[in-house]
């Protein structure tokens, strides 16, 4: 179980359980972070796939000519 964060790296204010933001300055919370960091690799894996498959296609296409 991972442990809740009950202030802001920022500026010191107490956190609400899973906030994503600090109320008082707008900071994203570690959690948050994490999230956005794992979204991103997730996004740049699909995009890798896709255009993966787009070289492989072209490859096969151009291969049968």
């Amino acid at each position: 179980m991972a442990q809740v964060q009950g202030a802001c790296d920022t500026c010191g204010a107490t956190l609400l359980p899973d906030a994503a933001y600090c109320e008082r300055c707008g900071a994203r919370t570690r959690r948050a972070r994490r999230l956005v960091r794992i979204a991103i690799r997730v996004e740049l894996l699909f995009f890798g796939m896709v255009v993966a498959m787009v070289i492989g296609f072209t490859w096969i296409y151009a291969s049968q000519h």
